[in-house]
């Protein structure tokens, strides 16, 4: 069996960490429609408010994409996605405790899928730039994968804690995942794994287009719009 390449163990590295963290953001993602049954329960709220809240929170969600994606193109992936797993965990945590103030509530589990939306792009880009093609290919199937875990994971949280709980500790698990790939992509930075800007066009308008073919951004973009991912 042959030794793994140092590009390969880098790509392990980086593929490693997006993948762990992006199943932080999923199960965050999938808290709300795990717990809506106690809720309701529970006398808070209808099925009807809380699917409002959803609908929202997937509205900011698919603006913030548009929006993080420019952004994420000037700010390092190191900040775009540790803080953005660091403010979604301060208003998942905070939705709970004010649930009872309808707006308020709402803009801020809104808020929620905004700040989720800051890590997709920069993951993929940070992945796309630092890793061989076949290596971007399994990088990107292995957080595609991972996402798919959040909601079993959610699921057995709600199980065994009250949905308050469940809120809870999926915002700890986002606050975990901020420092650890604060830390690791500082690390990763520092021992050369991690670069920024390696891609940049000769020929303005042509060169952007040809990396994100070549390191098949533009086909895991087709499968994520496909899963919902």
């Amino acid at each position: 069996m042959s030794k793994l390449s140092e590009r390969a163990k880098h790509a392990i590295f980086i593929g490693t960490l997006c993948s762990v963290s992006y199943l932080a953001v999923y199960v965050a993602r999938n808290v709300l429609s795990t717990v809506t049954p106690h809720i309701v329960a529970d006398g808070v709220y209808n099925k009807e408010y809380l699917g409002a809240v959803a609908s929202l929170y997937f509205v900011f969600y698919a603006f913030g994409q548009l929006i993080n994606g420019a952004i994420g193109d000037k700010i390092k992936a190191k900040y775009m996605i540790s803080f953005g797993l660091l403010l979604a965990g301060v208003t998942n945590l905070i939705f709970p405790w004010i649930i009872q103030y309808q707006l308020g509530a709402t803009l801020v589990y809104a808020m929620t899928g905004f700040f989720l939306s800051m890590i997709y792009g920069p993951m993929t880009k940070v992945v796309s730039e630092n890793t061989d093609p076949i290596h971007t290919t399994r990088c990107s199937l292995g957080y595609t994968f991972s996402s798919f875990l959040g909601s079993p994971m959610a699921g057995i949280l709600a199980v065994f804690l009250s949905w308050q709980g469940v809120f809870v500790a999926s915002s700890m698990f986002l606050f975990s995942m901020a420092v650890v790939c604060f830390t690791f992509f500082c690390v990763f930075e520092k021992r050369g794994i991690v670069q920024y800007g390696q891609y940049k066009p000769t020929q303005k308008g042509k060169g952007n287009i040809k990396v994100l073919f070549e390191h098949k951004i533009v086909k895991y973009a087709l499968i994520s719009a496909i899963t919902g991912v």
